[in-house]
Parts: C-alpha cells; structure tokens; sequence
C-alpha cells in the first residue's frame, strides 16, 4: 500500500463532548433519555471529493456511577464514501481503475452501478455502537472524578457501501474529569482493539482526547472545544488528530440541544465535520 494523503475525521465531531455535557453537568435527570442526531461529513482524498450524511437514533439510560447508551445512524452517501472505524471515518476512493485511490480499508469502491461509476445517492444502516461508563472515583475537593469507558462496535452496517468494515471493534479507556465552579475539565486515554480487514495492515491505536467547557448565563448555555488523536491504524498512513467545537443550549433538566463542528490538523484528517442533536428525557 502507498502512502499517500487520505482523509480522516472523528466520530460525532468528538464524541466525549457529548459524555461531558451530559455525564457531567447533572442537566439530565431521567434514567431514560432519547437522541437523534445529524452530522454532514466532507473532506477531499485520492484525487476525489467526499460528503457524506448520518442521521443518527440512539437511547441512553443513566445511573449516578453508571450509563450505558446505543446509536445506530442512516447514512445516506452521494459521492464516495467514509469507512467507519472506532472513533474515526476514513474516506473511500471512487473506483476509477487505480486501487492506489481505493481507501485504507478497501481496494476501491463497492458502490458501483455496473459501469464503474458511483450511484447518485445510496441509503443504508451503519454499524450499532454500545457505549458504557463506570465511575470508579466521584469527584471530592481536589480529587477528580476517575470512571472506566468502553465500547464495542457491532458490524450492522449495510454490505455494499463501503461504510464499515464487516468487524467487531472493541474499546476501553480511562477518564479524569473536574468541575471548578461553572468550569468542566476532562481527559481520557484508552486503547482501540479493530477487527482486522484482509486490505490493510491494520494495528490497534492509542486513543487520547482532552476538552474544557464552561456554563454561561443562568447555566442553560454551555462552550466546550476538545482535542482527540490517535496512534497509528493503517502502516503508511499518518496518524488522525483534529479540535472540535460544541455549543449547547438545555432548555430544561430533560432537554437540550447541541451543535458541533470539527477540523483536522493535519494533512491526514478531514476539512470539517458539522453536527447538531437533540437529548429528551424519556
């Protein structure tokens, strides 16, 4: 394989964006919550133009120490594809007759119509996460919070649109947060096992992400941005690290709204990523 500028971009924009704004906050109150969200994926790889669209549906159930969540989003692709692999999307290539141009997990593209060009718009389900997190220390005076994250990816994706790679994933991490007044900090290390693809010499990466947020007015405004990296995935391939930016508004304890946007920092990470969502007691 050659190594050669691809596109890559985080999942959900940052997703521990998500778990700090409401883990954290204690806006939240039901044991049950919903959430839909959609975010818009676009980047330029392999001498093609990527976007695509994921509507994600997901429940979440919340204990004080313990939550456990599942998302499962539509994707709807009109020129190439991402490759969804742990927390990150990798671009597919258009399947013009050069495989150098296929993506890291795929020698080409499997959306043809028969004539070597991509369809107009393809629709189909993507894989099914199930996220879960323990707190194994609460926060006390100086002490910060210390919880156990995880989660395991489950192949449901659709065949055929080279929007998953047809493995289980599995991750596991440790998370530090603290909250000063209406100041939220946050941390995480982990380490992603893939399921390994017969395309690409794939090798399990180090996950790190790091974030800071404040509440602002009466606490029904909040700003965070993050940071998220990881090590190697594909040998010849440079590693993905982008920012993201997120702004929420809680309308009341069961619900709220959020909007996040992301860009790479690197010639290996995608030109942006756009997302907006809605979380509602149940």
């Amino acid at each position: 394989m050659k190594s050669e500028k691809i596109n890559i971009i985080s999942l959900l924009s940052g997703a521990f964006l998500y778990l700090v704004l409401f883990s954290q906050t204690g806006i939240a109150q039901s044991k049950f919550s919903g959430n839909a969200s959609v975010q818009f994926l676009g980047g330029n790889a392999g001498g093609g133009h990527y976007v695509s669209t994921y509507v994600y549906g997901g429940l979440r159930y919340q204990e004080e120490r313990f939550n456990l969540s599942l998302n499962i989003p539509v994707v709807l692709n009109s020129d190439g594809s991402f490759t969804q692999v742990g927390g990150i999307f990798v671009p597919n290539g258009h399947n013009d007759g050069d495989e150098d141009h296929g993506g890291m997990f795929h020698d080409g593209s499997m959306m043809e119509d028969g004539t070597g060009m991509m369809s107009s718009l393809d629709v189909g389900l993507g894989d099914l996460y199930l996220y879960g997190s323990y707190k194994l220390v609460m926060q006390k005076d100086v002490l910060p919070e210390i919880s156990l994250d995880g989660y395991v990816k489950f192949p449901t994706a659709t065949p055929g649109m080279n929007i998953g790679t047809g493995k289980y994933d599995f991750n596991i991490a440790v998370s530090l947060r603290k909250t000063i007044s209406r100041f939220l900090f946050y941390t995480q290390i982990g380490y992603l096992f893939l399921g390994k693809t017969d395309n690409a010499e794939v090798v399990d990466p180090v996950t790190f992400s790091i974030g800071a947020g404040v509440l602002l007015g009466s606490g029904n405004h909040g700003l965070f941005v993050g940071y998220d990296s990881y090590s190697t995935i594909v040998r010849g391939f440079a590693s993905p690290k982008q920012i993201a930016i997120g702004y929420s508004y809680y309308v009341n304890p069961d619900l709220s709204y959020s909007f996040i946007t992301s860009f790479g920092l690197n010639d290996s990470t995608s030109d942006f990523s756009l997302s907006g969502g809605i979380n509602f007691g149940i």
